[in-house]
């Protein structure tokens, strides 16, 4: 039954909230703003199970320790890339810069 409950929450809630209509307006003479109060709680009561679905569905993500420990090694290998690139930039970037040093420095120092 609970896991019926699980698979089919806005089934189970609907069938509730019809149940409640049909005792307000055959037992206790409801009016119109009942039904239209009543219907807003309908709506308020099925966001709330669809965003706890939602949230459930977040949250379950759960990967075997081997798949985890595979995808840290992937991480860790794209950050030594990332680094060995970083370096040959910055390598690339000091000799170019230096041409221009020598020439700011030739520039003051004239002989």
């Amino acid at each position: 039954m609970k896991k019926w409950l699980n698979e089919h929450p806005y089934l189970f809630t609907s069938v509730v909230f019809m149940i409640i209509v049909i005792i307000g307006w055959q037992f206790l003479y409801w009016r119109w703003e009942n039904f239209a109060l009543l219907l807003l709680l309908y709506f308020i009561v099925t966001l709330g199970i669809r965003l706890d679905d939602i949230s459930k569905k977040i949250g379950s993500i759960s990967r075997p320790s081997s798949q985890n420990s595979a995808e840290k090694e992937t991480i860790i290998s794209q950050l030594n890339e990332i680094k060995l690139s970083v370096r040959s930039i910055n390598l690339a970037l000091k000799n170019l810069s230096e041409p221009t040093q020598n020439k700011k420095q030739n520039q003051d120092n004239p002989d």
